[in-house]
């Protein structure tokens, strides 16, 4: 068994052991419960396991599927409160690469009709490297509160070596080219 599999199954005993893990008949989180492409999702985990309030640990018990440890609680500017009756999360940043965030719902009905009520779910996405992402949706309007876990930042393009090679060729010849018309 290879680190990368040892390593989930850990965090699926850990998560079980801590009675974190979904009750029967209990609605199941998709990626596609935002619309964000891609994205994965963990939950719904019952309870507001979003920003400080809830213990680092307990968070840090079901991102360990992902194989995420946060070392510390959250800035108070990563977290949205008062969302009730919207289902747009627009965080006061743009978010960039992978970016995991924390949405805390009252009601929600997953595709097989489970319903449940004060669930967090937890989503993982690559928010790309160009533009971004702005602003997501969510398929439930009984959004509670959001918190942003982690994001990347911008990435700008880097030259090749090649691009600098020539860059530099093309001021040495101007520097020539300077030179001799200098010197008639």
């Amino acid at each position: 068994m290879n680190m990368t599999k040892f390593s989930t199954a850990a965090a699926l005993v850990m998560l079980m052991s801590a009675g974190t893990t979904m009750a029967a008949g209990m609605a199941e989180c998709a990626g596609s419960d935002i619309s964000v492409p891609g994205a994965s999702c963990i939950g719904f985990v019952s309870g507001n396991l979003n920003g400080n309030k809830p213990s680092i640990t307990d968070i840090n018990l079901n991102l360990a599927v992902w194989g995420v440890h946060l070392t510390q609680a959250v800035a108070s500017t990563s977290m949205l409160s008062g969302l009730s009756g919207d289902n747009v999360i627009n965080f006061s940043q743009q978010l960039y690469g992978d970016t995991i965030v924390g949405i805390h719902y009252g009601n929600v009905m997953d595709a097989q009709g489970n319903e449940s009520n004060n669930v967090t779910a937890f989503y993982r996405f690559d928010a790309g490297n160009g533009a971004g992402v702005d602003s997501f949706t969510t398929r439930f309007d009984s959004l509670s509160n959001a918190t942003l876990y982690s994001t990347g930042t911008a990435v700008t393009a880097v030259p090749e070596p090649g691009t600098y090679a020539m860059m530099f060729a093309g001021l040495g010849l101007m520097s020539l080219v300077a030179r001799r018309r200098k010197q008639k």
